[in-house]
């Protein structure tokens, strides 16, 4: 699954602004773009690579690859289904589980396997408790 191009992006968004406010669109974005691969280039000062959705939601239209989830949460208002992590290993992983050896499968696997990932952040994340 490719990124779209600005001129794709923008013509299948949504009119009106996905944030009702800087601070919540600044929220989401450092959970999400700010972590993802796709918006590194602009990171590096790459201007012209960087992710075209956010381009499309600064000029005021809600991208259509972003899927509401919580209208009502800060970082998890929606879920961007071009998300990658950057610590992500890529297409390769997760890989299925394997046959025992010496065993055959009941079926064929092939049209049951899900051809695309789901990019969700499902690492496990160190949480810090203050009493």
């Amino acid at each position: 699954m490719s990124l779209p191009t600005f001129e794709e992006a923008d013509a299948t968004a949504q009119e009106g602004s996905p944030f009702s406010n800087g601070t919540e669109g600044e929220c989401w974005m450092e959970n999400n773009c700010h972590r993802c691969v796709n918006d590194a280039p602009t990171r590096r000062d790459e201007w012209d690579k960087g992710c075209p959705l956010i381009m499309v939601a600064l000029l005021g239209k809600t991208p259509n690859a972003w899927m509401e989830r919580n209208p009502y949460g800060l970082y998890d208002r929606y879920s961007c289904i071009y998300f990658r992590d950057e610590d992500d290993p890529g297409p390769g992983e997760p890989t299925p589980i394997p046959d025992p050896p010496g065993q055959e499968g009941l079926f064929p696997r092939e049209p049951f396997e899900r051809p695309g990932r789901m990019y969700a952040d499902t690492r496990p994340r160190e949480v810090s408790v203050h009493g």
